[in-house]
């Protein structure tokens, strides 16, 4: 079994903030000027980009995993202990979500 990691939101939410930047840059044809932010889905602490489409957004799974897949990639390269994580997409009340779980092993504090 993995040693246990402690990552505080602050450390993770700043390395977010470039991947899911650099990651919707790359995607404007499909997700023009989106409205979404960063966020942490308790009680299973999800990490991903919430997005609220304010118009039809066509994003579909294979695109959301691909927007998921890249998010946590970037995320991963400044902080090492996400990655192992299960990347995926959730979708609920309108919002789409791509994102990651941490894994086990990793306990996320608030600062």
């Amino acid at each position: 079994m993995a040693k246990p990691v402690s990552i505080s939101v602050k450390q993770i939410s700043a390395a977010a903030k470039g991947s899911v930047a650099k990651a919707l840059e790359r995607r404007s044809a499909v997700l023009p000027k989106p409205n979404y932010r960063i966020g942490f889905i308790p009680p299973y602490w999800w990490l991903g980009v919430i997005i609220d489409p304010q118009g039809p957004v066509e994003l579909s799974l294979a695109k959301g995993e691909e927007l998921a897949k890249e998010v946590h990639g970037g995320i991963s390269d400044a902080v090492s202990a996400v990655r192992g994580s299960i990347t995926g997409v959730i979708s609920s009340g309108g919002h789409i979500i791509c994102g990651f779980l941490p894994p086990p092993e990793v306990e996320i504090f608030e600062e």
